[in-house]
């Protein structure tokens, strides 16, 4: 970790994700199914304009979304419990199409994964107080199954950001 102590909150590793995933993704994308220039990627945090009026998923390929799913924390030996280790999971989404056929897009989306899991193994977010994460770690990677819609074949690519969280504790010396 770089800087001072953090809060390692969840908003700023998730902006430091999108940012890095916008960075990155668009020349790695680019060499990675040789095309001539770079694509546009539809690179955001997972929101209501992803879904119509009927709750389906709706996405402009290729598209990647960031979800936040969890957060684990283990103290480090700190009797008044306010320094952790934060594994903070994310899950990116991934979606590409193909008018070919459903195997084709299948591929396509393949190729998407692949490109996402190598840009985000071990990286390292930087933080808008300053610090940084330490390396990011990849999940699983699995189809989340759309049965309707037009996104049916969407992964999911876990991706777990750890840090040093630290609070200042104001109610730490309570009744004192």
């Amino acid at each position: 970790m770089s800087g001072s102590p953090s809060q390692f909150q969840i908003s700023q590793v998730e902006a430091a994700l999108i940012s890095l995933l916008k960075t990155v993704m668009p020349a790695a994308y680019q060499t990675a199914i040789g095309a001539a220039a770079l694509p546009v990627l539809n690179i955001d945090s997972l929101g209501e304009k992803d879904f119509d009026a009927e709750g389906q998923l709706v996405l402009k390929p290729p598209s990647i979304r960031v979800r936040f799913d969890r957060v684990k924390r283990e103290t480090l030996r700190d009797n008044q419990r306010l320094t952790y280790q934060t594994k903070a999971g994310f899950d990116v989404l991934c979606y590409e199409s193909s008018l070919r056929s459903k195997a084709d897009e299948r591929l396509q989306t393949l190729q998407l994964v692949q490109v996402v899991e190598n840009q985000l193994a071990g990286a390292r977010l930087a933080l808008a107080d300053g610090t940084s994460s330490m390396p990011c770690a990849l999940g699983s990677t699995y189809l989340v199954a759309e049965s309707s819609g037009s996104v049916d074949q969407l992964f999911c690519v876990e991706v777990v950001a750890e840090g040093i969280q630290q609070y200042d504790g104001p109610n730490a010396r309570f009744g004192s």
